[in-house]
């Protein structure tokens, strides 16, 4: 898992780079060529996580309704809802969740516009998407996932902001911007503080984590980690939540 985390300033810079980003540019140019008026995102676990900050991505700069849709509904349930003018992102590291395949192609068949966004260019979700955006992540050693959480935030950041383009292409202030990631991220994993904070919190035996808008979906991220490398209970709350229940 260190290694996987170690990782991460590597995979952003071939993420970035021109032979990963000019297909993530084809493939929003392509999405905003079809006007969609709604988005919906589909996905499990850690990447139920990046879906939902990708919601917020697209309701913040896109302007357009966004949401995240559960699988069951679908597979165990039988829904066949009416997706005929919507974006359907289904997202997964491995591409190998048969649920979220059969939600893209219910999509699919129902005339949604269909994406699939996994660091498994060759998997199943992706086969069955019309798009599909490879995140480039690497090889994941640990169970609990690290770099392909954060590969895929910035692949959702760089498909909404080549949508909201229009042609896929970013601006150069964001291009700089997300140019200079790979050295920030290498600077904060160089950073001793929670090395140091952590033995102020080795006795806790619960953890409660919280965020706001673009972090509230790391915060859920955090609390997930915490329970599968720590073994103890963690709850995530929005920071507005927060004030209305807990607090």
């Amino acid at each position: 898992m260190a290694a996987d985390i170690d990782e991460q300033p590597a995979g952003y810079e071939r993420l970035l780079s021109a032979d990963h980003a000019a297909p993530i540019a084809r493939v929003a140019a392509a999405v905003a060529a079809r006007r969609p008026r709604h988005v919906v995102f589909t996905a499990r676990g850690t990447s139920d996580h990046a879906a939902l900050y990708a919601a917020y991505l697209t309701e913040i700069r896109l302007g357009l309704p966004a949401g995240l849709a559960s699988p069951s509904a679908i597979t165990l349930f039988g829904a066949r809802p009416d997706l005929s003018d919507a974006l359907v992102v289904g997202v997964s590291q491995s591409g190998g969740s048969p649920d979220l395949a059969e939600v893209l192609r219910v999509a699919r068949d129902s005339g949604a516009l269909t994406l699939a966004v996994t660091n498994a260019p060759d998997s199943p979700l992706a086969a069955t998407a019309e798009f599909s955006v490879d995140i480039a992540a690497g090889h994941e050693r640990a169970v609990a996932a690290t770099k392909t959480y954060t590969a895929e935030l910035l692949a959702l950041l760089m498909l909404v902001e080549g949508i909201r383009a229009g042609d896929g292409v970013l601006p150069e202030e964001e291009r700089r911007a997300l140019a200079a990631l790979p050295e920030l991220a290498a600077r904060t994993l160089a950073d001793p503080t929670p090395t140091q904070l952590a033995p102020r919190y080795r006795f806790a035996a619960q953890l409660v984590t919280t965020g706001r808008g673009y972090a509230y979906p790391t915060a859920r991220e955090a609390a997930l980690k915490l329970m599968e490398t720590s073994y103890l209970p963690a709850l995530a709350f929005s920071g507005a939540d927060l004030l209305h229940g807990p607090l």
